[in-house]
Protein backbone atom coordinates (compact mmCIF):
# COMPACT_ATOMS: atom_id res chain seq x y z
CA UNK A 1 0.00 0.00 0.00
CA UNK A 2 1.29 3.46 -0.87
CA UNK A 3 0.92 6.69 0.71
CA UNK A 4 -1.31 9.40 -0.81
CA UNK A 5 0.66 12.17 -2.19
CA UNK A 6 1.20 14.88 0.19
CA UNK A 7 -0.66 17.95 -1.45
CA UNK A 8 1.24 21.03 -3.02
CA UNK A 9 2.00 24.24 -1.13
CA UNK A 10 1.04 26.51 -4.07
CA UNK A 11 3.38 30.11 -4.43
CA UNK A 12 0.95 32.61 -3.74
CA UNK A 13 0.95 34.03 -7.67
CA UNK A 14 -0.55 30.76 -8.76
CA UNK A 15 -3.05 30.39 -5.42
CA UNK A 16 -6.47 31.69 -5.81
CA UNK A 17 -7.73 34.19 -3.90
CA UNK A 18 -9.74 32.61 -1.48
CA UNK A 19 -7.21 30.42 -0.55
CA UNK A 20 -4.54 33.31 0.64
CA UNK A 21 -3.63 34.28 4.18
CA UNK A 22 -0.67 35.42 5.55
CA UNK A 23 2.22 33.48 7.12
CA UNK A 24 1.94 33.05 11.07
CA UNK A 25 5.34 34.39 11.12
CA UNK A 26 6.15 37.04 8.22
CA UNK A 27 2.64 37.73 7.30
CA UNK A 28 3.56 37.42 3.83
CA UNK A 29 0.98 36.25 1.63
CA UNK A 30 0.83 32.10 1.18
CA UNK A 31 -1.42 29.82 0.38
CA UNK A 32 -3.11 29.39 3.79
CA UNK A 33 -6.58 27.71 3.24
CA UNK A 34 -7.82 24.64 1.61
CA UNK A 35 -6.21 21.73 0.53
CA UNK A 36 -2.37 21.42 0.43
CA UNK A 37 -2.42 24.77 2.70
CA UNK A 38 -0.34 25.61 5.21
CA UNK A 39 -0.10 28.59 8.14
CA UNK A 40 3.94 29.12 6.98
CA UNK A 41 4.87 30.60 3.77
CA UNK A 42 7.37 28.51 1.94
CA UNK A 43 10.27 30.27 3.20
CA UNK A 44 9.77 29.31 6.48
CA UNK A 45 8.50 26.06 6.03
CA UNK A 46 11.81 25.23 4.18
CA UNK A 47 13.45 27.07 7.69
CA UNK A 48 11.22 24.65 9.47
CA UNK A 49 12.29 21.36 8.10
CA UNK A 50 15.77 22.19 8.23
CA UNK A 51 15.63 22.18 11.93
CA UNK A 52 14.03 19.54 12.09
CA UNK A 53 16.51 17.83 9.88
CA UNK A 54 18.88 19.17 12.31
CA UNK A 55 17.27 16.98 15.54
CA UNK A 56 18.80 14.63 16.62
CA UNK A 57 16.49 10.95 16.54
CA UNK A 58 14.35 10.77 19.58
CA UNK A 59 14.45 13.84 21.15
Amino acid sequence: MTTPARPVNLPPQMCPPPLLGRCARCHAACHRYGFGGNPLCQAHQHKVAELQAKKPAGA
